[in-house]
């Protein structure tokens, strides 16, 4: 019987203790519980706090634009552009005629974007300006044909580049991809075509292209496109800390542009076909160097057309020009930045062979000749703010060798938005 209770005994007092033991680990557990069910509020917390974040960063502020890329490959797309207000004075000075004066206002607006795509080594530029047809010209005149008339707005350039390394192709029409000065392309010109190039940020660089630089009917039901070749080689490098740029250059156009100009009474109206010919060389240096707070820059370009050929009067400027003695020019120049000012001088000489006219800059000559002009062109400019800017430019010019042509005075301010 003692046993029995005994074992009784052992019994209950085990099942007490399990009992107590399973009582004590409930008891851990929850506090363990407990303990989690903290530490998961308090990160939830820091989540919600996170979130905030990111959602005060994602949500552009009152008034701001977004842009949105529907196409996954594009990286990046970058507009910019600028609007133009020019008012010109032209003064015609003419000792065997009246003086002759214009005075107009003009708008150039022109707006254009790059978009990139970084995986495959492309971008693709577009862009759009006032204007007309001409290459040379971007600006819309004040109410030319009728008061207060709305102006015309065209593609500008619209073009592909790859782009290796240093190595670029670029196909479509596209910005002036060659070194020179102001006076030997116009600034508004956009070559059509396609061009190749190496360039690195030193040394050696070299541009090759093939453009069309004029298509027209060769016969009945026969269509042709004349074409303008051009290559230029250089070097980019530093002399005692000042960077330098030379280069040579050669761009020799179609005899069928020769032929298509002659024949329809254009600039080459005057010209034998059969001997003349537009292959132009060129040679362009500048050098950019400190003095006390300005950055100046001291430019030069000089050009020779080799096939200015022909007799007596058989010049782009007809008259009693010898091409073959009028197959010259050249432009030296100097930029000066000082803070907020700008200046700059130049003086170009033009001979009526030297280049093809109608492509040089276009306000250089307006009123008296596209070639055979000589004289200067002063530059003043201010920058109100790094988008704004106010500029004053006085270009005077005469002809050369041509007889009876009066001196030219123009004048152009300008007020300039940039975006």
């Amino acid at each position: 019987m003692k046993k029995v209770i005994s074992t009784v005994a052992f019994c209950a007092a085990s099942l007490l203790a399990v009992n107590a033991q399973a009582a004590l680990n409930e008891a851990e557990i929850l506090q363990k519980i407990e303990a989690l069910q903290k530490q998961v509020a308090s990160q939830q917390q820091v989540i919600d706090e996170l979130k905030k974040e990111v959602a005060v960063k994602e949500t552009p502020p009152a008034g701001a634009s977004k842009i949105e890329l529907a196409n996954s490959a594009i990286d990046q797309l970058k507009i910019n552009g600028d609007l133009r207000v020019r008012f010109e004075k032209r003064l015609i000075d003419n000792d065997n005629a009246d003086d002759k004066n214009r005075d107009r206002l003009r708008t150039r607006f022109r707006v254009g974007g790059i978009w990139k795509n970084t995986d495959e080594s492309y971008e693709i530029g577009a862009g759009l300006a006032t204007g007309t047809t001409e290459a040379t010209s971007t600006n819309a005149t004040w109410s030319e044909s009728s008061p207060f008339e709305t102006g015309d707005i065209r593609l500008d350039y619209a073009y592909g580049k790859h782009k290796w390394n240093d190595m670029t192709f670029t196909a479509g029409q596209h910005l002036n991809p060659f070194k020179t000065s102001w006076i030997f392309w116009d600034s508004d010109i956009r070559f059509a075509g396609f061009t190749g190039g190496y360039e690195s940020d030193m040394g050696l660089f070299a541009t090759a292209g093939a453009y069309g630089v004029r298509y027209y009917k060769a016969s009945d039901d026969d269509y042709n496109t004349a074409m303008l070749y051009a290559g230029q080689v250089g070097y980019k490098g530093k002399a005692n800390d000042l960077p330098y740029t030379l280069a040579v250059g050669y761009y020799t156009y179609d005899q069928s542009f020769i032929n298509e100009e002659q024949a329809n009474g254009g600039l080459l109206q005057y010209v034998d076909p059969d001997k003349y010919g537009l292959n132009i060389g060129d040679l362009y240096g500048d050098v950019h160097f400190p003095v006390g707070d300005a950055k100046m820059k001291l430019y030069g370009q000089v050009w020779q057309n080799f096939g200015a050929d022909g007799l007596v009067g058989q010049s782009q400027q007809g008259g009693n020009l010898n091409p073959e003695n009028e197959d010259m020019g050249w432009v030296l120049g100097l930029e000066a930045k000082i803070n907020k000012f700008k200046l700059g001088y130049a003086y170009t000489y033009i001979e009526a062979d030297s280049l093809y006219g109608y492509l040089k800059d276009a306000d250089f000559g307006t009123g008296l000749n596209t070639t055979d002009i000589k004289g200067h062109k002063i530059d003043f400019g201010y920058n109100f703010t790094k988008n704004v800017s106010f500029g004053v430019t006085a270009m005077l010019y005469k002809a050369i060798e041509l007889d009876n042509e009066p001196d030219v005075d123009l004048y152009q301010v300008d007020l300039v938005y940039k975006f």
